[in-house]
């Protein structure tokens, strides 16, 4: 019986050749102050380049990162770790060829610190789990997700940034993430019968103290209230606290606006 199966086992590469190869082809440039980048590869007979992307988008949904931009045929794929206490979000490039190889490449900003060491054995604990194929496996299902917790100047803030450095990127990163917002109420508009709440984004801690006119043009933070909370809206009043839940919708450059719709109160 030993005799059959080992001529198939000499036709996979073990997981140490794999992961021999994305520890010598592993490379970092840069530093903190410019910025660096990390980047491998590894190359696996028969894997073609639909199959690569296919597998390599499951890997990194199973390791909860978010899927910002897909391109099977082509072999493309960015993907995002998202921030966390000590880090900002994290895009990593995939990229595929018809012969194999596939490629990681990390890239973080100015400032940033980041431990070869750790991203290394990050990047290639993904590409070790590679297998030769020829088609895309089916799309695997990312775990529902809980909304992220935070106040909404935080938010605001975070999406101010992400726009300085390139606002086309915003509403791919963002759209679709369930939030609760914390913070105080600057007003509740009316908008084609929808409710609006405008969050305060610098709220005083005395009440009715006029604020500096240099934080007139932040970037400001709006949820469009589901259609069942119309009681919790009427009932508002300015400076009062509130603490939304709702799915970011998008962002408008022109007013510095972060938009979340389906907002209701949470419990």
């Amino acid at each position: 019986m030993k005799g059959k199966f080992l001529p198939l086992l000499l036709l996979v590469p073990s997981l140490s050749a794999f992961a021999d190869q994305c520890d010598d082809n592993f490379t970092k440039k840069g530093n903190p102050i410019t910025g660096g980048e990390y980047s491998t590869s590894v190359k696996v007979a028969g894997l073609s380049t639909a199959s690569a992307i296919g597998q390599m988008r499951n890997i990194a949904i199973g390791n909860s990162m978010q899927i910002l931009d897909e391109d099977i045929q082509g072999g493309s794929l960015l993907v995002e770790e998202p921030a966390s206490a000590v880090h900002r979000p994290l895009p990593i490039s995939i990229s595929a060829t018809a012969d194999g190889e596939v490629s990681m490449v990390l890239k973080t900003r100015k400032g940033s610190f980041g431990n070869a060491g750790e991203i290394k054995k990050a990047m290639c604990g993904m590409l070790t789990q590679l297998k030769p194929g020829k088609t895309a496996p089916a799309r695997a299902a990312a775990a529902a997700a809980k909304p992220i917790a935070m106040s909404a100047t935080a938010l605001a803030t975070e999406v101010e940034q992400q726009a300085k450095e390139n606002v086309a990127v915003v509403d791919t990163r963002y759209k679709g993430r369930v939030y609760t917002l914390k913070g105080v109420n600057k007003g509740v508009t009316t908008d084609g019968g929808i409710l609006r709440v405008f969050y305060d984004m610098n709220p005083s801690l005395i009440p009715g103290l006029t604020q500096s006119r240099t934080l007139l043009y932040q970037t400001r933070v709006m949820c469009k209230l589901a259609s069942d909370q119309k009681g919790y809206a009427l009932s508002l009043r300015t400076n009062d606290r509130i603490n939304l839940t709702g799915t970011f919708d998008y962002y408008e450059d022109a007013e510095r606006l972060v938009i979340l719709k389906d907002c209701r109160a949470a419990k």
